[in-house]
């Protein structure tokens, strides 16, 4: 299964400051703003073409010519959780594993939240040696990370700026409402939104240091002995394979300390590993 739908983030090329009335913006100005938009947007029509031409290769099976289409959209900086999405499913059915859970991973952390990712990556998951076990946790975190994966980060940003549009319209309802019990009908709901509005954005910022951190990572060196300390001759502490996800906490010369979903901790080469 794949993902038609090709939604693209665009990364910030160049900016223009907002100018007084009264002070005429640079010569040319406008024939350089359509330049830009002109440009933008056939980007985006080539990279849509693009990932329309993978997504049929993909359909007929040709899974390695897919991949190549999918990787020129990347690099055109063009990002979306669905284009991960399909990615990984093009390594996971050549059998690229490592790639396919980093794919996958890179699209859980712009899609939050969405089954058809979190499926194919147990299931890539169970090709990979290492079977690290979770710390148990209270039930409580769970419903927590649930609520906070409905929406992306994005998504949480829109509902928090709807929120408050709407409790500001409750306020202005309660200050011209005459009926007594109206009045406290528009206040409380009001105070409502305000306190769904500061949550939301709370969420969305949460969600947006999970999408865009640098602090979960892939092996991808077949076997990694996993050293008590930041150098070639520290003692082996335990061996890991391709494939398994590592937390990244600290960083010494080209040595990086990890940490396992089970707890354990210790430090590989900083080459062994790609960063989600």
């Amino acid at each position: 299964m794949f993902k038609n739908k090709f939604i693209v983030r665009i990364p910030m090329i160049a900016a223009v400051n907002w100018q007084p009335s009264g002070v005429s913006f640079p010569k040319h100005f406008s024939i350089y703003l359509i330049v830009f938009l002109f440009a933008v947007f056939s980007a985006f029509a080539d990279n849509t073409s693009l990932y329309n031409e993978a997504n049929e290769l993909y359909k007929k099976a040709e899974y390695q010519a897919a991949i190549e289409k999918y990787e020129l959209v990347l690099k055109s900086n063009f990002v979306s959780g669905e284009l991960y999405y399909n990615l990984g499913n093009a390594y996971f059915k050549t059998n690229q594993i490592p790639m396919a859970i980093l794919c996958y991973e890179r699209a859980k952390k712009l899609m939050p939240g969405d089954e058809d990712v979190e499926f194919n990556l147990s299931i890539a998951n169970l090709k990979i040696v290492d079977k690290i076990e979770v710390m148990p946790r209270l039930f409580i975190y769970g419903w927590i990370d649930f609520l906070m994966n409905i929406f992306s980060f994005e998504g949480w940003a829109w509902a928090g700026i709807i929120s408050l549009v709407l409790a500001m319209f409750g306020f202005v309802l309660f200050r011209t409402s005459e009926a007594t019990g109206l009045r406290k009908v528009f206040f409380y709901t009001g105070l409502v939104l305000v306190v769904f509005t500061v949550k939301s954005f709370v969420i969305a910022n949460i969600q947006y240091k999970k999408a865009t951190g640098e602090n979960t990572a892939i092996i991808f060196t077949p076997t990694v002995n996993v050293k008590s300390s930041p150098v070639a001759n520290g003692t082996n502490l335990f061996v890991l394979h391709e494939g398994t996800k590592v937390e990244l906490l600290d960083k010494v010369g080209e040595w990086s300390k990890i940490k396992l979903s089970d707890g354990n901790q210790g430090w590989v080469e900083t080459a062994s590993f790609v960063v989600i």
